[in-house]
């Protein structure tokens, strides 16, 4: 029998998976085919502006079907509560232009405030908010009256764009999201062991490769969590399990942050010599004997990491499997504790247990929901950071351009002021919630200008020689496909949004075509003025500052950390330490984003907040720890005066100081006394870790002001 007989034939699975198109062509196919289905029936049931329908479509486009369903309801609310806006305005100002410009100008710097204190899709709903009231009264300006029909025919063509998207991405793409963000995780958990272990083998911290995988896993973390927001829409199970996901994304993210502090404490643990305390009588060598040797710990802690970073689990079993793994590891590094006979050797351990706690309390949320059991982590609501001072000025910067452009617009009669208005207040509104927004202007402008270009030789050269809606939309397909394939790479994504979305606007689609030169290009200069004045408002009116921003983020993250410590972690006897994370790793997200401005230095941020929360950790634990050790009174006092130095971060000399002091004074303690004690090590360990690490803490603490020499 030959070798060709035998072959055996492809099944249907094999055969799709070699055909089946990769998840960006899908993307872009479900995207071309929602705004073709979208346009054709606004035109069909002639609503005004039909091309706003395809507009929508590309707005709401993601490439999950979780991201689809939130920001479609949230473009749906955002518009019905600009439609109300720009109803109330207009009927108190109908022929007062100079008011109704003043009111429209608050409104938007209300939403656009707004926007930077909600997260996700909430904050565009709350940017569109602001800019819907300029796209509804455009229309309205000259006919107050017939304002409530503009703001529906905008509610109707808005809805129409979502519904169509949404059915599109039901029908045309699995349900995914849910499995993407097991993926993402265990991806993320794989990268944080790799890094560790990448530590413990010697890597040094200021490694470019290093730096550049804990920069990138810092920032896919941080996306986790709108991936959990998304999956909470599809799944009811996820949504159940959301906040006690987040906690554990929050363990992961300490976990990151202190991967080069724990790193090093397991190189140490690797190559560990004799303790320099000598053992007691009365442990005497019953201790060495029961004291398993420190290189097999490390061997076996090493081994745990590994299948850790080797996790891939597809089943409901492997998550709970490789949680317990990890418990008992950091179960054996427990019983450690009271064998050891150095306070180097307690501060070795205590670092390894933190970081296979963390590990845990990562994995053990995913576990649970995938076992269906309750949530894992459970506490006090999440509640989000709020960047006060940077919303108020995204929006007065935004009230303040609004109100200037309709000034402008007002003084000069100009018929596309309007639509000077309009360009103005979204550009400034969408971008302000940007990390670097001048930038990020520049690019939304340059979008906007390829755009106009573009539109008018299709809308001059091409269309006039087309008929029927097939051969308008066949047209215009390579120049969409191009835009939503360049808005899928986060380099292009801004210019691509800008240039497929005033290409649709400027063709002026209707079911009777009209093209006009002169009111084309009055219309050209309009949206082009309003995008490159745009770049100028964010470079003139109350320019963004990374540095200032970064000043006052850390001074936000100090005045947390110190009330975190001096009300023992909790909230009236509550401790949610993991919660406490999560609203503050945003706040942490947020500076290491401004720093992008200089990448050595929020390298080396990274790391300094990772020390910080060391730091908070071993506080907090010293004084659950305090309460049930007994100490003479002397001790006692030097123990409780390091806890209360800090409380006052704006001192980490004197704070390092008096925690040095405190583990000296324990340690004398551990050797004065005649029974074994291993709590004093624990204690005076806790506190050596933190004189150590104060340094670090500092350098941190002084993006906000550099500290004086006593300090």
């Amino acid at each position: 029998m030959s070798a060709a007989s035998t072959r055996r034939a492809p099944t249907w699975q094999e055969i799709w998976t070699t055909f089946a198109p990769s998840p960006t062509s899908a993307y872009v196919a479900r995207t071309l085919l929602a705004m073709a289905i979208a346009l054709y029936g606004a035109m069909w049931l002639q609503l005004s502006s039909p091309a706003s329908a395809a507009v929508t479509v590309m707005i709401v486009a993601n490439p999950s079907r979780g991201g689809i369903v939130s920001k479609g309801v949230w473009r749906i609310f955002g518009t019905i509560t600009g439609a109300v806006a720009a109803v109330v305005i207009m009927a108190l100002f109908p022929q007062q232009p100079l008011l109704f410009i003043v009111a429209f100008g608050f409104w938007l710097g209300l939403c656009t405030f707004a926007s930077s204190m909600f997260r996700h899709f909430r904050a565009y709903a709350a940017v569109l908010s602001g800019y819907t009231v300029a796209l509804i009264a455009a229309g309205a300006l000259s006919s107050p009256d017939h304002v409530l029909g503009f703001a529906l025919s905008r509610l109707a063509v808005v809805t129409l764009g979502v519904v169509v998207s949404t059915v599109v991405t039901m029908i045309f793409q699995p349900s995914v999201t849910t499995d993407g963000m097991r993926s993402r995780g265990r991806a993320a958990l794989r990268g944080v062991a790799k890094l560790l272990l990448s530590r413990a083998a010697g890597t040094p911290m200021n490694d470019a490769d290093f730096i550049a995988e804990r920069t990138r896993l810092a920032g896919e973390i941080e996306r986790l969590d709108e991936a959990v927001e998304f999956s909470g829409v599809e799944a009811t199970d996820v949504n159940r399990h959301a906040a006690s996901i987040r906690r554990g994304l929050a363990a992961m993210y300490a976990a990151l942050l202190s991967v080069s502090v724990a790193g090093r404490s397991l190189n140490r643990l690797s190559e560990a010599t004799p303790s320099p305390l000598p053992s007691r009588p009365e442990a005497g060598e019953d201790a060495d004997r029961l004291t398993p040797p420190p290189g097999s710990v490390a061997d076996r802690v090493i081994a745990v990491l590994e299948e850790v970073s080797q996790y891939d689990a597809r089943d409901d079993r492997g998550p709970m499997v490789m949680a317990e793994r990890i418990a008992a590891m950091a179960r054996e590094i427990t019983g450690l504790h009271g064998t050891v006979r150095s306070v180097e050797d307690e501060t070795t351990l205590a670092r390894i247990h933190q970081e296979l706690d963390q590990l845990y309390e990562a994995i053990a949320p995913f576990a649970a929901w995938r076992a269906g059991r309750r949530p894992y982590h459970t506490g006090r609501r999440l509640t989000a950071f709020k960047d006060y001072g940077t919303a108020v000025r995204n929006g007065a910067r935004g009230m303040i351009a609004v109100v200037l452009g309709g000034l402008f617009a007002y003084a000069t009669a100009w018929p596309s002021g309007p639509t000077l208005l309009i360009v103005l207040a979204s550009a400034c509104a969408l971008l302000s919630g940007a990390p670097s927004a001048a930038a990020a202007s520049i690019q939304f402008a340059k979008g906007i200008t390829l755009s106009t270009v573009l539109a008018f030789i299709w809308e001059f050269v091409f269309l006039p020689r087309l008929s029927g809606f097939p051969l308008l939309f066949l047209s215009m397909l390579p120049v969409l496909a191009i835009g939503i394939v360049g808005s899928t790479k986060p380099r292009y994504a801004l210019l691509s949004l800008g240039f497929v979305i005033f290409f649709i606007t400027q063709l002026s689609i209707a079911d009777s075509m009209g093209y006009n030169v002169v009111s084309f290009f009055n219309s050209a200069v309009a949206f082009i003025l309003g995008a490159w004045v745009t770049v100028l408002v964010f470079q003139v009116i109350l320019p963004p500052n990374p540095m200032r921003d970064a000043r006052k983020l850390t001074a936000r993250i100090r005045r947390a950390t110190e009330r975190l410590i001096r009300s023992g972690g909790g909230h009236r006897g509550r401790r949610d330490w993991l919660g406490w994370l999560v609203t503050h790793n945003q706040a942490m997200q947020r500076l290491f984003m401004r720093l992008q401005v200089d990448p050595a230095l929020r390298s080396q941020t990274i790391g300094d907040c990772g020390a910080l929360l060391i730091v908070a950790q071993e506080a907090l634990r010293l004084q659950s720890f305090l309460r049930g050790l007994d100490l003479p009174e002397a001790e006692r006092a030097e123990a409780q005066n390091a806890l209360r130095h800090l409380g006052n971060l704006r001192r980490p000399r004197r704070a390092a100081a008096s925690a040095a002091r405190a583990s000296e004074g324990l340690i004398a303690l551990y050797g004065r006394n005649e029974a074994p004690r291993p709590g004093l090590l624990r204690a005076a360990g806790s506190f050596r870790t933190i004189a150590a690490l104060m340094p670090q803490a500092e350098r941190f603490l002084s993006l906000e002001a550099p500290f004086g020499a006593g300090a």
